[in-house]
């Protein structure tokens, strides 16, 4: 089995290649990028690059513990909360003599007796067949081709 170089394998950019470059590039001077950013922007020649921004770790060591207080915590501190004294209610005490249960709605709307409704249609219907129905239906009788004799016949306007 051969064994493969990592920067031939895996081509996801999170792994670089361990052995670096090649001897052909290091002994003939030339400049060989391995990125883009590289052929782009070459590196500075006589001038400095720009110094970092991070803060340097001597400033950060003086500090001791932190606090734990917010500015929330500190623009708005608690205030003391006094309880309202509590509404002691009097001892109900009941008051003598009688009570009317009567209701204003008993006492507007008397009940009065209500009678019995006469009925008015009879509780049997009797179906008497005595004669032929003489009719003749419309359909039969021609009511759509026809007139009927009190019908008026309105005059055409043309347009």
């Amino acid at each position: 089995m051969r064994s493969w170089c990592l920067c031939r394998i895996c081509t996801c950019g999170r792994h670089r290649c361990p052995h670096g470059t090649t001897r052909i590039y290091e002994n003939a001077g030339l400049f060989c990028p391995t990125t883009e950013y590289l052929e782009k922007y070459p590196p500075y020649g006589s001038a400095l690059p720009p110094q970092s921004l991070k803060p340097k770790q001597e400033f950060r060591a003086g500090r001791g513990k932190m606090e734990g207080m917010t500015t929330f915590k500190s623009d708005y501190r608690p205030y003391e909360i006094v309880k309202q004294p509590r509404h002691v209610p009097e001892e109900y005490k009941p008051k003598q003599g009688e009570i009317d249960l009567g209701t204003t709605y008993k006492r507007d709307f008397n009940s009065y007796q209500v009678q019995p409704v006469a009925i008015v249609r009879p509780l049997e219907r009797k179906h008497i067949k005595k004669g032929k129905l003489d009719t003749v239906p419309t359909y039969k009788e021609g009511g759509a081709h026809g007139r009927s004799e009190g019908a008026t016949e309105f005059p055409k306007y043309e347009r």
